[in-house]
């Protein structure tokens, strides 16, 4: 009976011995136990600062990737900061975590992740006039930050009807381009756009003043010298004096007071980035690819400035992409 005990005891210490030998020898040398997700593709998330827009787009990416199988190592924050976006960048490529795609959210970690990942396909969104930061290359793609021209100038025939005259203030140092599009675009929609150049943010009110009587609305683009905190209030209190209707691509300038903002469905944006990382883990090859347009856009529309200004909305409401402020 002692000697069939004993032998007995050898078994249970010589099963339970392997496997804890087992799992330290994987510690050890950091050797995953292994599950589906990890070894599947796996993609890495800058983010160049915390903003509200960037996680809702982060946050459909995540959800788009856990449908297709594509595993998050992490979401890195760059803090707004240049130099603390180039630490957590070498911190990554000394660790050497090595994602089979990189989700780059904004201008800042669109500008690094090209820099510090030259061989490993990038998708960048949430960067405005992406034309300007030379955001191309073998390996880097993206969707658009805007909503296009055409889209914009279809949503204003549906508001202003028969009115023709459009007018957009810019700088032709930034926003060259849109306006070259839109003087295209125009003549489809029937728009006769008027423009009117500034060089800097002091040149807005005799800009303004040479147009405004000429408008039946005013179109706002993203251009940086023309959108600060100064030339948008004189923009707006002006449009609200003629009674303007004024259309922009920004939910924050509809909120301060502009009429309408026709911008990308933010999380429908990140499921749209999921889907063209899938593409590219499928055939990496494919890059370079065009930049595509949004999927899916929200129309936001200032209620209180309809009100103001006597414009009818009764075009737009009945719009299943449409939002209503306040």
């Amino acid at each position: 009976m002692v000697q069939q005990y004993l032998k007995l005891q050898r078994r249970i210490t010589f099963q339970s011995f392997w496997p804890a030998i087992a799992f330290i020898f994987c510690i050890l040398f950091q050797i995953s136990l292994g599950t589906a997700d990890e070894t599947g593709p796996m993609a890495i998330i800058l983010r160049s600062q915390q903003i509200a827009a960037y996680n809702d787009v982060i946050q459909g990416f995540e959800e788009g990737c856990k449908e297709k199988g594509i595993s998050i190592k992490a979401i890195y924050d760059l803090k707004g900061d240049v130099g603390e976006g180039k630490r957590v960048l070498v911190n990554i490529k000394n660790d050497h975590i090595r994602p089979n795609v990189v989700f780059a959210v904004g201008v800042l970690a669109a500008t690094l992740a090209k820099e510090y990942f030259p061989h490993i396909p990038i998708i960048f969104c949430m960067v405005i006039n992406h034309e300007r930061f030379d955001l191309a290359g073998p390996n880097i793609t993206g969707i658009s930050s805007e909503a296009s021209v055409e889209d914009q100038f279809s949503i204003l025939k549906e508001l202003l009807g028969t009115r023709k005259n459009i007018g957009v203030i810019y700088d032709p140092t930034k926003t060259k381009r849109i306006i070259t599009e839109a003087r295209i675009a125009a003549k489809t929609y029937e728009f006769n756009l008027i423009t009117a150049e500034v060089m800097s943010e002091n040149d807005i009110n005799s800009a303004l003043d040479r147009i405004i009587d000429k408008l039946d609305a005013l179109w706002i683009v993203p251009d940086s010298t023309v959108i600060t905190k100064d030339s948008l209030s004189i923009i707006l209190k002006a449009s609200q004096k003629y009674r303007l209707p004024t259309i922009c691509t920004s939910v924050a300038i509809v909120k301060g007071g502009a009429l309408v903002s026709i911008s990308p469905d933010y999380p429908s944006t990140g499921i749209q980035a999921a889907k063209l990382a899938q593409t590219l883990l499928r055939n990496p090859t494919q890059i370079p690819l065009s930049i595509q347009q949004p999927d899916k856009l929200k129309i936001i529309l200032n209620t209180q400035t309809a009100k103001t200004i006597g414009t009818n909305l009764s075009s737009l409401q009945s719009r299943t992409d449409v939002a209503f402020y306040p």
